[in-house]
């Protein structure tokens, strides 16, 4: 989520560069060219902060707003961002290892592929927890299937090594 969002505010930013650099070059030829401001008038918003003193309400105002977003988009770039990969033990304490949420969530929906009638039907991997979703077909013994499944996850997430492994939420649905 947070790529995306940085990817939008440098786009915004961008655009915003150009349109700007744009403006004052279309300026700068007409003021070149002996004509008026086209698209800004500059002599006035000259009189107007010369006449205006930081004091005055309009640029204190300006400068809290001003103050507002940039603290808020330092605050958001500094925010730890969500943890996309967990740590793996090894034998050497120099060596640093992890797996992605991804892999460790692909493994899981491996893992109940396996379990004869069950398809996975979603896995989240979190920090601490792993929810899986399945469907499996209607029988007496529920029970007994969810442990199957459970069991054929636990296995495979002890192939990993985990350094804490997330807690297992199964819930199994009937197929259609």
């Amino acid at each position: 989520m947070r790529r995306v969002v940085n990817r939008l505010l440098a786009l915004a930013v961008s655009l915003a560069l150009i349109a700007f650099a744009a403006l004052v070059l279309i300026e700068i030829i007409a003021a070149l060219l002996g004509r008026a401001p086209l698209l800004v008038d500059w002599p006035a918003a000259t009189r107007w902060a010369q006449g205006t003193t930081w004091g005055d309400s309009q640029p204190l105002a300006i400068s809290l707003l001003l103050l507002a977003v940039g603290a808020a988009l330092v605050i958001g770039q500094l925010w730890p961002g969500g943890l996309t990969r967990l740590a793996v033990d090894r034998a050497d304490p120099d060596t640093d290892v992890a797996v992605s949420r991804r892999s460790v969530a692909q493994d899981v929906t491996d893992a109940v592929r396996q379990v004869d009638g069950v398809v996975p039907q979603r896995v989240k991997v979190g920090r601490t927890r792993i929810a899986v979703r399945a469907a499996a077909p209607a029988t007496d013994d529920r029970s007994a299937l969810t442990d199957d499944v459970k069991t054929a996850i636990v296995q495979r997430l002890e192939r990993l090594h985990l350094r804490r492994p997330p807690r297992l939420a199964v819930k199994l649905s009937r197929r259609a």
